[in-house]
């Protein structure tokens, strides 16, 4: 394996994206494995040897990560579904958006996604705080999964996670990964 490909993995892996991820650790388990190494072993090795290899691969001094600064929104963002199947999400002061194409079951009840969608933007706009978009997986008394849900779940203490949509793990995990991307384009400054 190239050292392209290696830096290509890394990158998969530390995206927040959880299919880029599991893509990159897939990767890593081939390209140990194609070595006559299983990934396992290889993680062993590595920690049984790690001061060795803190002396040869010195980390960076200090990373400084950039603290975000405060969330800049003015007006209300709005969501819609101006046909069945496609929600668009609309900047403040705009007439037109990102549009998204949803499908499956997402698709058939766009509207209600699109309502959800537009409470969880507002909230976070009147709130000036960024949310993340998390599958939730609802049990009941016993621990039985009754649903998955989509929610907005705010960096802001005290403030109550916003449902946007709930269905089967596979159909909310489209979505979500459908709409982190549509409002991370539209409202880069509001993700987290």
């Amino acid at each position: 394996m190239s050292k392209e490909q290696l830096a290509k993995i890394i990158k998969l892996a530390s995206s927040d994206q959880d299919n880029e991820i599991a893509m990159a650790m897939r990767s890593l388990m081939g390209m140990f494995e194609e070595q006559g190494v299983g990934l396992e072993n290889a993680l062993k090795f590595a920690l049984d040897n790690i001061d060795g290899i803190k002396l040869k691969f010195p980390a960076p001094s200090v990373i400084v990560k950039k603290e975000a600064g405060p969330v800049q929104i003015s007006g209300m963002p709005q969501c819609r579904s101006p046909k069945n199947g496609v929600i668009e999400i609309i900047p403040p002061g705009a007439t037109a958006g990102t549009v998204l194409q949803l499908q499956g079951a997402a698709g058939e009840d766009s509207a209600n996604i699109a309502h959800g969608m537009k409470d969880a933007l507002v909230a976070a706009a009147i709130n000036k705080s960024r949310f993340k978009l998390k599958v939730v997986d609802v049990k009941n008394a016993r621990g039985d999964i009754i649903e998955t849900i989509l929610q907005a779940e705010y960096e802001r203490e005290g403030m109550t996670p916003v449902r946007v949509w709930g269905n089967v793990k596979g159909e909310v995990a489209a979505l979500a990964t459908v709409a982190r991307t549509g409002v991370k384009t539209a409202f880069p400054d509001l993700m987290a």
